[in-house]
Formats: C-alpha cells, structure tokens, sequence
C-alpha cells in the first residue's frame, strides 16, 4: 500500500496506482478505473493497490477466484431457469386459474423479462456505492422469496405480479455476475474465457426449465411444484452466495481499507471512492439517460442492440413455438415436449468451445505480431458472423422439417445451431462493445440490455396468432429472413467498423485520451525515478475534451 499527499485536486489513477487521465465524470465508476474529483486536505493522504497487494481481487489465488466466479455463474443460471419456469406448465396454469387468454399465460415470462429491464436501473448505481456483494445478496434474497409468492398465487393477477417482482430480483446476478468477473481477471484471454462460459450459461438455465416444469405439472404436484423447486433450488444456491462469495469490488475494499487505517490511528487516510462528491441521485440521473442516447447517437450501439434483439426475443418465442410443433404436431405431452430444448444447451456448450479456440486464436496471432494490435472488429465479429449465419440456418431447418411426415429428431436437431448462433453471436458482441467503448462499456451494453429484455418480453405474446396466420413454416420462416439481413451486420462492422467509431464521439474521446495519456507517461519518465507517487490533476485539454463528450 502507497500513501500520496495531496494538498488540492486528486489525480485519475487505475486500481494499480498508474494515472489514467480523466474518464466520464457522469459515467458509474468502471471497474478498472476510477474518477476522483474534488479538494483535499493538507496532510491527507489517498491510498491504492500496490502491485501484488493481496487484498486486490485481481491478486487473489485462482482458486479463490474460480469459487467466486463458480458461484457467479450458479446466480445467474438460476436467475435464467426461473424466466421460463411457467413454460412447460402453462395448459396446466390455464386450466387452473382459469384463463381464457393463451396471450395472458404467455405473460407469465413476459413479465418477468420487464423485471430484467427495471431491476439494472437500480442495481447498478447503488452497487457503486454499497458494493456487489450485498447488492446481490439482498436481490437474490428477494428472488427467492418471490418465488414462493408465485407457488402461492391464487389467480392470474398475484401470478403475474410476482412474477414481475421475481424478474426484478432475478436481474441482479446478470448485472452483477459480468462486473465480478472484470474485478477478478485481470488477464483478458482468461476472462473471455470465462466470459464464453457465462454466456452458455445464460441460454442452459432456461432450456431446462421446460422439461421440468412439464414432468411435474403432469404429476400429483401439479404446475405449483414448479415454482416452489425454484424456491428450493434459489435458496441452496444462496448458501454459497452468502459464506464464499466476498465483496470483489476495488473501490468499496478500498474504502473499508482506508476505514480501518482511521480506527487504527491513521487519520489522514483517504479512499478513492471518498472523493467522489457525486450524489445517488445523479448517478441514477445518468444511469436511466447515457444507455438511450448510446441507444440513438452511436450507430454502433443502436445495429448491435437490434441485432441482439432480434436473437433473444426469438429465444424467448420458442417457448411458445416448440410445444405447437412438439405437442400438436407430434403430439408429445409437456414434460417431454420440454425435452426438444435440450439441443439448444448441445448448441451452447458448442459456442462455449467455439468462443475459446477463437479467442486462442487471436491470443496467438497478437503474440506474433505484437506490433500490429488488433481490431475489435477482427477479434470479437468473425465468430459472430458464423453464429448469425448458423441462427438463420436453424430457423429455416426447423420451419421446413417441422411437420408430421418427417421424424420429430429432425426439427429437434435444429436447435444444436440455434444454440451455437445465439451463444457465439451474443459473446462475440457484448465483448465487442466491451472494446469499443471501454469506459463507456457499462452504458452501451445497458442500452444493448433493456433492447433486448422489452423484444424478449413482447416476442411471446404474439407467436400463436403469428404462427396460426403463417402456419410453422411461414412463421418460422419469417423469423428466419429477419435474421439473415441482421447476419450482414458484422460485415459491415468489420468493413466499416473503424471508420464508424473514428466519428463517434465517445471513441474520439478515449483515443484523444489514450494519445494524452501517453504523451505525459513520456514527460514522467525523466521524474519517476525521483517520485514514484507523483500525482497529476486532469488537463485541461482532458477535461474539455470531456466537457464536450457527456
């Protein structure tokens, strides 16, 4: 640990003590560099990780981070079988309650997929200041508990409101699980490694739930055991969450750090995070307003959602598409009709592999030529060129295989591509805009988030009528051209990638940045050796430049 003394304004450093430069003052604090803004008093002094500090995450043993990040990826699985949880019992919801709309059981995963669009807005900025770990262990908390509202539910209108509160709950490990593992691996080939294992993680979850909630719908049970196993299943995972998962977020150990130097008799001693003057309600300020302007202003931002969109709310139609085609046409019964969506996991753990070897790839390309970078449209868009091609591939197999005549197996393989384009292409983008935007990640991929979650809301709610107007191959068909032009966008990205975020501001932004931060790591040089904790306040030609950007 270093101490700096500081008498005015705090320098920009990253969690290792090296100055940065400015970043967003409106921007949540990103995981790997933090903004402190503000005046100081005499004598105080900011303390930061030291290289090997063995209090920073990124310092921890790799069994210790494998735990952690092990236990991250459970979170999240639970919270994505708990979206299609109603799926294989919805005739037995119908027929219990009483509905008389199949479009009003539908809501029953609509909804909780409008929780994942509201619970980020929160979860996010109050995790800046209170840390991940209680931020998750109260959301995930309130998921289980919710859970059991939904067993309990005496009609459709209690149904679909813990539903809702379910989905809220449930949207914590998504925002919070991707953040832990930025603060555990500092080495990008590891973490997107582990990056192409949570994102098959986020497609297994809800390709099991079908066939469960179908085999105990149809048993004694009935469809309310469903939701009380992911009552069961939520709280023993929470077992874990609690006692082996420790708080991972720099800037909150930081502050605990400097806390206990204080009580130690330190009292000069001052965390980054202290610094910070920005109030909660700003932080929300901007959390509910920088993802829509991404979302309108970066083109880039705006292809990325729209094709990802597209992607998931297809996914979260098929659970309303698979059982016309598995329980009318073939005539399986719910339980086992579910079971056609296990190829979709086949699919996923394929992307998982698929991701990795291309990410060895590029690893072993830049060794090479360490001198020639490469491009963000190089490294993440070729592979999810192949997975849109794959996707579009699976919808036209199944929309023209589907019928009774031909063997059930056959449409049920589609779903081996389905999966493998779905997981490659949302892998190969989320980490595109993660290179893209840098700083600015957060916000963009929010945008790309609450896009996706509203289509994967309002998908299910019009498949039967579009599939009894179109018939299955028409309707699947339809699906499938939408996704073949959306297939273009990483050409274009990959053609005209560069060009389009030389004129993005945010990226003008962060390559002016990069080109001053290197300039005076040069002039600091000549002085390291004097001082090796010399500060520096942001320029002036920094902060401009940031004037203009937010």
């Amino acid at each position: 640990m270093a101490n700096q003394n500081l008498e005015r304004t705090i320098s920009i450093r990253t969690l290792h003590g090296e100055d940065v430069g400015a970043t967003d003052y409106s921007e949540p604090l990103p995981v790997e560099v933090m903004r402190i803004e503000g005046n100081v008093e005499q004598n105080k002094h900011v303390i930061y990780w030291e290289p090997g500090d063995p209090d920073n995450p990124h310092n921890w043993s790799d069994v210790k981070k494998w735990i952690v990040s092990i236990i991250g990826i459970i979170t999240v699985s639970n919270s994505t079988f708990a979206s299609s949880l109603p799926s294989g019992a919805v005739s037995y919801i119908k027929e219990d309650l009483n509905i008389a709309s199949t479009e009003l059981t539908s809501l029953t995963i609509s909804i909780f997929l409008i929780g994942y669009v509201v619970g980020p807005i929160f979860f996010a900025p109050v995790s800046e200041f209170y840390g991940r770990r209680w931020v998750s262990i109260i959301a995930f908390s309130w998921y289980t508990v919710m859970n059991i509202g939904c067993a309990l539910s005496p009609n459709i209108g209690a149904l679909l409101a813990f539903r809702f509160l379910t989905g809220i709950g449930a949207s914590a490990p998504l925002s919070v699980t991707g953040g832990q593992l930025a603060d555990l691996w500092d080495d990008p080939v590891k973490r997107g490694r582990l990056m192409a294992v949570f994102c098959a993680c986020t497609m297994v979850g809800p390709t099991l739930a079908p066939f469960i909630s179908g085999y105990i719908s149809e048993t004694a049970l009935g469809w309310r055991m469903a939701f009380w196993l992911g009552f069961i299943v939520a709280a023993i995972s929470f077992i874990p969450l609690i006692f082996f998962c420790p708080e991972t977020y720099a800037p909150i150990l930081l502050l605990r750090r400097a806390q206990k130097m204080r009580t130690e008799g330190d009292i000069h001693a001052v965390a980054p995070l202290e610094l910070d003057d920005r109030s909660l309600k700003s932080i929300f300020a901007t959390t509910l307003t920088r993802p829509f302007r991404m979302f309108w202003q970066e083109s880039t931002v705006f292809f990325t959602s729209m094709f990802l969109s597209l992607l998931y709310g297809t996914f979260y139609l098929s659970f309303q598409s698979f059982p016309m085609i598995y329980q009318d046409i073939y005539g399986f019964t719910p339980g086992t009709a579910g079971l056609f969506f296990l190829p979709l996991a086949v699919g996923a753990g394929l992307a998982c592999i698929g991701g990795i070897i291309w990410d060895s790839y590029c690893h072993r390309r830049q060794k090479q030529n360490p001198n020639v970078p490469l491009s963000p449209e190089f490294r993440r868009l070729p592979i999810g060129l192949l997975g849109g091609l794959a996707y579009c591939m699976s919808l036209f197999w199944q929309a023209w295989t589907a019928r009774g005549d031909i063997h059930y197996i056959v449409p049920a393989l589609s779903g081996i591509p389905f999966g493998f384009g779905f997981c490659i292409v949302f892998l190969a983008f989320l980490n595109y805009l993660t290179d893209a935007y840098e700083i600015y990640a957060a916000s963009a991929m929010a945008a790309a988030s609450m896009c996706r979650s509203l289509l994967g809301a309002a998908f299910p709610l019009f498949a039967r009528i579009m599939y009894d107007k179109l018939t299955i191959p028409w309707a699947s068909s339809l699906l499938a051209f939408a996704a073949l032009g959306m297939s273009f966008i990483p050409i274009l990205f990959i053609r005209y990638g560069e060009s389009i975020r030389a004129r993005s501001k945010f990226c003008q932004f962060l390559l002016e940045r990069k080109r001053i931060l290197l300039e005076e790591e040069k002039a600091r040089e000549a002085s390291r050796a004097a001082s090796r904790s010399v500060s520096r306040a942001p320029s002036l030609k920094e902060l401009a430049l940031e004037k203009e950007t937010v």
